[in-house]
């Protein structure tokens, strides 16, 4: 399997937080937490992007501006 991105939409606000999700044959399936670790995958109603490569994830978090998680959004540039 490989690693890739979901961003998903916490249920009733328009709070965006990003999961690490694996890609599947027929897909992908997100993973129980955001990278963050502050929303479970059950409080989210819906994806807003998901299979996203590293900098696919960077370029739709920047795109979607403040709505998105900024905890989340500092994981894809840590270093390491």
């Amino acid at each position: 399997m490989t690693v890739v991105y979901s961003l998903r939409k916490k249920e009733n606000t328009e709070e965006v937080h990003i999961f690490l999700a694996d890609k599947t044959d027929t897909g992908c399936v997100s993973r129980l937490k955001s990278i963050c670790r502050k929303m479970a995958k059950a409080e989210t109603s819906d994806q807003v992007k998901t299979c996203l490569k590293e900098g696919e994830a960077r370029t739709e978090s920047a795109r979607l501006g403040r709505q998105v998680c900024g905890t989340c959004v500092s994981h894809l540039y840590a270093t390491y």
